[in-house]
């Protein structure tokens, strides 16, 4: 499972809301994937994505691949409401953990895991490279 990190900040004058319709995706990735949105607290302008992709870390190139050629009218739309990108950062989720009362790890993709829905998706065990591959990109 890999967790794609963005923290964006707006330009003066944009919106959340702006800024969600220029994100919005025309389409799927063709493989299970969430993404959250949240805006900071402390500065209503920076805008945090947290994107979880059920693909073993080996398939990112060709699935990164596949979404750059998708993504590049998004990625323009995108740039007219953000004034920069702080932060583009990829990385494979190892753990989950509960602290809702006592501390605990969550098997990932178990029933009570947040990323659950992925794992269903048919993907395989999402802590691991045992995960069957994602579909090829079209040539």
């Amino acid at each position: 499972m890999i967790a794609a990190v963005f923290i964006r900040r707006l330009k003066k004058g944009v919106t959340f809301e702006q800024f969600e319709r220029a994100w919005e995706a025309e389409a799927g990735y063709g493989v299970p994937a969430r993404v959250i949105n949240a805006v900071s607290l402390e500065d209503p302008r920076q805008v945090l994505s947290i994107g979880f992709v059920a693909i073993p870390a080996d398939a990112m190139d060709a699935i990164a691949g596949r979404a750059g050629k998708q993504d590049e009218a998004r990625h323009n739309r995108i740039d007219e409401v953000i004034e920069s990108t702080e932060l583009r950062a990829m990385y494979e989720v190892k753990s989950e953990h509960d602290f809702t009362a006592e501390p605990r790890e969550i098997e990932l993709g178990s029933a009570e895991s947040l990323l659950a829905a992925l794992a269903e998706a048919g993907i395989g065990d999402p802590g691991r490279d045992s995960a069957r591959s994602p579909p090829q990109p079209d040539s």
